[in-house]
């Protein structure tokens, strides 16, 4: 470090870029040897099915990377195992310990030491220099020069926005400040030189929990996701439900709007043209964050939808018919149908902002991860010969109970306006 200063002083002229090359040049050769590639592979065949990084932390056979990385094996741990690439070549088994399925963070051990652990430090100011550390493309050891751009609000989360080019094989690696210590894990790209990185205040809540437990693996991994999976919708619906809504028209009726700044909001209602039988409207929501599980299936979403229908020109018959055509509701997912019961429907009568409407409430239970269940929510008006409207609501990967309560206000908040 003394000799760094004295460099800077006596050549007080170089340019910025000159500065940043010497830092990364220092950086890359002070933790080279604590940035490792991550690799899942195949058992049967030897063959890698999926790459990429991680770091030694804590102490010195810890290695700190993402969920994502290491999903294959999580989900197929007969099939797959772990093992890490050292920048010389060398390679060797490891051991899950924990995850955070949220966050996209997974801590893995070795049998051996693997390097110097790196230290866990706080976000720096915006507007920072950061060094982001990994293994891109398969194509060796890498470490690319970008900027902290700040904490991206509307993530419940709280994600870094990086300015710089993360390209995959990276996930996992650290993000360094000046002092080389970790502050993020890179965990996705946007493209444009943009990418996300997950806060490490993430990993060392992790980290506590393992060395309270003497850094032994997590005994039920999948009891570990549903009980994350479980308390992040709890949290998210009580966000929700405790916002206000403000308001918006669909037909006659006066319904939430979008329920947070996480939820984005499309009108995709028909074009009307001159001759048309009847008018329709339709708003959709969704939130912007899922959390990845595997490749088929992400859970954690949250869509509803309104959807309004009048005429004066059809008969009672024809517009029920028209009608009764928009009333669908469907969860988008590939999850596999062995990994979940069938919906089970109950569907009755209620009434709202003095209204009739027919309500259904479908729910399936997840098998692999107890207590988490997909539900779909649908009320429709009836009794009206010449007016329609209905509301959509399909939460994924939730407690069900919590789930009902946020379809309930919705319902209560409407508003009918002749």
């Amino acid at each position: 470090m003394i000799r760094y200063i004295l460099l800077l002083v006596l050549f007080s002229s170089v340019t910025q870029v000159a500065v940043a090359l010497t830092d990364t040049s220092s950086i890359y050769e002070e933790v080279e040897s604590s940035v490792y590639q991550i690799r899942v592979i195949n058992n049967e065949t030897g063959k890698k099915v999926a790459i990429g990084s991680g770091f030694v932390v804590q102490q010195d056979n810890i290695l700190a990377t993402n969920y994502h990385v290491v999903s294959e094996y999580v989900n197929g741990s007969d099939v797959f195992k772990l093992e890490y690439l050292s920048t010389d070549g060398e390679t060797g088994p490891l051991e899950l310990l924990d995850l955070d399925v949220i966050h996209d963070l997974a801590v893995v051990k070795s049998t051996k030491p693997m390097g110097k652990p790196l230290e866990i430090s706080a976000v720096p100011e915006k507007g920072a220099r950061l060094y982001s550390l990994g293994n891109p493309l398969d194509l060796g050891f890498s470490i690319v020069t970008g900027t902290n751009n700040g904490i991206m609000t509307q993530d419940q989360d709280g994600n870094i926005l990086f300015s710089g080019n993360l390209n995959g094989g990276m996930s996992g690696g650290p993000a360094l400040d000046e002092s080389g210590k970790v502050i993020g894990v890179n965990v996705a790209t946007q493209g444009n030189a943009l990418g996300f990185l997950v806060p490490a205040k993430y990993l060392s809540v992790i980290l506590d929990r393992l060395a309270d437990n003497d850094f032994l693996p997590v005994k039920d991994r999948f009891a570990r996701i549903s009980e994350q999976l479980i308390a992040n919708s709890e949290r998210t619906i009580e966000r929700l439900s405790g916002n206000d809504w403000g308001t918006t028209q669909i037909g006659k009726f006066l319904v939430p709007a979008e329920l947070d700044k996480s939820m984005r909001c499309w009108d995709l209602s028909r074009v009307p043209k001159k001759d048309d039988l009847f008018r329709s409207f339709l708003t959709q929501c969704s939130n912007q964050k899922n959390t990845y599980l595997s490749k088929n299936l992400s859970l954690g979403m949250i869509n509803y939808e309104y959807v309004w229908m009048d005429t004066e020109k059809l008969i009672p018959a024809r517009f029920y018919t028209r009608y009764e055509k928009m009333n669908s509701s469907f969860i988008e997912s590939d999850v596999d149908k062995s990994d979940v019961t069938n919906f089970a429907c109950h569907t009755g009568f209620t009434k709202t902002a003095g209204q009739d409407f027919k309500t259904t409430v479908c729910r399936r239970d997840y098998l692999k991860y107890k207590g988490l269940s997909d539900m779909l929510f649908s009320t429709v008006l009836v009794g009206h010969p010449a007016e329609g409207g209905v509301f959509n609501l399909d939460v994924t990967g939730t407690n069900h109970k919590a789930a009902y309560g946020l379809f309930k206000k919705m319902v209560e908040s409407f508003q009918w306006k002749n």
